[in-house]
């Protein structure tokens, strides 16, 4: 079976595809959402997991989170509700 982060999986994505990025993260909408508005943030420098995050690059991914978070209210105001999540390892997803 092909594993799709061979290469790495994020390299594939342009700059015209960010909604948001930072110095350290990126968020861009996802190719096979699960919801309406299923984006991801994605650490411009390559790890195996979120626990492989620089603390720099955690408090970066959250601000971009919030920031994506006011920017999605601001465009539709039916939105009620966020999930955020992390998978690390194959078996998680």
């Amino acid at each position: 079976m092909r594993d799709p982060n061979k290469p790495y999986l994020f390299y594939k994505i342009s700059k015209k595809e960010f909604e948001l990025e930072n110095e350290l993260v990126c968020a861009s909408y996802d190719s096979y959402p699960v919801s309406k508005y299923h984006a991801l943030i994605i650490p411009k420098r390559h790890v195996e997991n979120y626990f492989e995050l620089r603390n720099e690059e955690v408090l970066a991914c959250d601000a971009l989170l919030k920031e994506l978070k006011k920017k999605l209210e601001d465009k539709d105001n039916t939105i009620d509700g966020f999930n955020v999540g992390s998978n690390s390892g194959k078996s998680a997803g």
